[in-house]
Parts: C-alpha cells; structure tokens; sequence
C-alpha cells in the first residue's frame, strides 16, 4: 500500500473537498469524543472509602462492615437532599417537568443519531464517488448519497459490535472476580495471595480489552465502509469487514497509528485552543454585554439588565469559543473518514488484482521445484545447516 499517496489524498480532501465540511462538522457536533471529555472532565477529590480492622475481625467482615456504613450514608444524604430539594411547590409541576425533560431529551437523541448516522454515510459515499467518477459532490448530493438504508445499517452495525463486545467483556471480568468470595473470608495470607493473583490477572485483562477496543473500532470502521459502498446488509457488512481486517492487518496498523495520533492529539490541541480564544471571548462578549447593560437599565430595573447582559455575553463567548473547535473537529473528521475510505477502496483493488491473475500465470511464477516437477534440471536450494 502507498501510506503516502493515501495521506496526501485524504489531507486534500481537507483543503479542497469543501462539500465534506457541513457533514464533518456535523458528525463532529453529535458525536462524542472520549478524549475530550476526559480533558474536559472534573476530578473529584473525594477522600474515599477507609477500611479499618476491628481486633478480631477478618478482612471479609471489616470490608462488610464498611460497606454497610457506606450505604446507611448515602441513603441518609439522599433522603435529607430530597427533604430539602422536592419542597411542596415543586412536587405538583414534578411529573410535568420531568416528562418535558424526558421528552426534549429522546428527541434531541434521536435528531443526534440520525445526524450522526446520515452525515457519516454521505462522507464515506461522497469520498468513494469523487474516486469513482473523478469529481467532487455538491452538499445536496451528499444528502441523497447520505439518507439511504445504508445510514440505518450503519447503526444496526454499531449496536451489534459493541453489544457483542460489551457482553465478552462483562463475562470475561465476571470470570476474573468470580473466585472472589472463596478467598475474601479467609485468613490474612489467603487475603493477600487471592489479592495479588486477581490483580495480575486484571491487569492481564485490561490488556487484552484494551487491544480488544483496538480491534473492534477497526472493524466497525471497515464495516462501515462496506455497507456504505457495496450496499451490504448488517452481518454481511460485519462479516467483510472482519475478512479485509484479517487479512491485511498488518497493512492497516501504520494507518490505525495515525489515527490514534491524531484522535490522541486532539484533547490538546482544544485545550490549547480554548486557552488562546477565552480572552478574545471576554472582550468580545463582554462589551457587547457592557451595552445591552446600559439599554435595558434604562427601561427596566438594575437586575433584570444585568440578567439580559449577562446572558447575551455568555452567549457570545461560548459561541466564539465553539465556532473554532467545531470547525477543527470537522475537519478531523474529514481527514479520518477520508483516510479509511481511500484505504478500504485500496485494499479492494488488491484483492481483486490477486482475485484476475490467472491460474497459469500462478503457476508459471512457482518454481518447478515447488510444483514437484521431476526432470526440470533446476534443483531447489540447498537447505543451510
């Protein structure tokens, strides 16, 4: 495979392919990123949980002790925040409430998923139709190419894999934690000997999950790509995908490294971002919010103009911080996605290049030696001792 040639491809899709853009920054905003949240998210600096032997306790009954204290606790919190929280006003509006709630929620999934799924069609779809007719899609034929069945199977495909995978992990985790009970209740020694073997095997585990992870992302991106260009259906998507994966891995690994460079440089570079825009955002949006403070207080009271200001320079702020961060992601999208499809579209070639040798030509490129041919006056190699 030429690595470079599918890079450059992909990365001119980026400067150039401007119809992909809208789907990659779609794709970007409805699809969550757990690199980003975890450069994003709170660290919780709670003291824990303390397990303190009595003198003739066991480990097993200290850690039920403990646990026991620890569920009275948090039951005594929830009940006091619910006395505090759901006064009388609120209870009668609660069910009502909740079921709004409830319902923007389903729907703001649903409009997500079905953004996710048609966006991440039309990519794959416009890419393979610019390598296929040698030119690039208009956003309207990118919608057509993208609401197709194939944008439904793609989610029928993400569901599967990793309900599969979820379920071998969980069985394999229970199969680690399992002997738990038969060692916890025992003498010191048992404790700690049963400690340390679970955790060298958990470890071994967390391993073979986390190449397990690697794996699957793999086939749900090659499977993709099946369904989305030769219109397969759901197992017969999967099934292709895993075929071209084994056979070809170690030509897909160098690739599968850029991507995780890429995807692993991302919470940086938005950190980054963020830090270099947060004072433009301040100055942007707090002198228009300066202004609206000064109009409004001349018709409304003091508060309610600082309310209106306030909001509208929140507004702008998050919008001049998100505006860069949705278009970058975007276009990593559009690198990635690009990437994947010129390497499935590559991989096809070569086997269907191996698929038209003929038979004769095959065989006319094995040595005689090797076809057990007698009387061919060629000796095969001498083997080296």
């Amino acid at each position: 495979m030429n690595y470079t040639n599918i890079l450059k491809r992909a990365w001119h899709n980026v400067l150039n392919y401007r119809a992909l853009w809208t789907f990659g920054i779609i794709l970007a905003l409805v699809t969550f990123s757990w690199g980003t949240a975890a450069f994003l998210g709170r660290d919780d600096e709670s003291g824990g949980i303390s397990i303190v032997r009595g003198p003739s306790e066991t480990f097993g009954e200290a850690l039920e002790r403990t646990l026991q204290r620890e569920f009275a606790q948090a039951d005594r919190a929830l009940e006091e925040f619910l006395a505090r929280e759901l006064t009388l006003e609120v209870e009668s509006n609660l069910a009502a409430v909740i079921a709004v709630l409830l319902s923007t929620a389903v729907a703001l999934y649903i409009i997500g998923r079905v953004a996710r799924y048609v966006s991440e069609t039309a990519l794959i779809r416009m890419v393979n139709r610019q390598q296929e007719v040698g030119q690039q899609q208009t956003i309207r034929q990118g919608l057509r190419l993208g609401w197709s069945r194939s944008a439904w199977r793609l989610l029928f495909i993400e569901l599967l894999v990793n309900l599969v995978a979820v379920a071998a992990s969980l069985l394999l985790f229970a199969l680690i934690f399992s002997p738990m009970p038969l060692w916890i209740k025992g003498s010191e020694s048992t404790v700690i000997a049963g400690a340390i073997l679970t955790a060298a095997i958990f470890l071994l585990a967390v391993l073979v999950i986390f190449l397990v992870i690697v794996f699957v992302s793999l086939l749900k991106i090659f499977s993709r790509r099946a369904c989305a260009i030769e219109g397969l259906g759901v197992t017969a998507s999967i099934y292709r995908g895993y075929a071209l994966l084994s056979q070809n891995l170690k030509r897909i690994l160098p690739l599968g490294l850029v991507m995780f460079a890429v995807n692993a440089s991302w919470p940086a570079l938005s950190g980054l971002i963020l830090i270099m825009l947060f004072g433009v955002g301040i100055l942007l949006g707090g002198l228009p919010a300066l202004l609206v403070n000064w109009l409004v207080g001349l018709v409304a009271a003091g508060e309610t103009a600082v309310f209106i200001a306030a909001a509208i320079g929140v507004i702008i702020l998050i919008l001049i911080l998100a505006a860069p961060l949705a278009w970058l992601g975007g276009m990593r999208r559009v690198f990635l996605s690009s990437m994947w499809t010129l390497t499935y579209r590559e991989l096809c070639q070569l086997e269907q290049s191996a698929r038209d040798v003929p038979p004769e030509v095959q065989i006319a490129e094995t040595p005689p030696w090797a076809r057990g041919e007698s009387g061919s006056g060629v000796t095969p190699p001498a083997r080296q001792v």
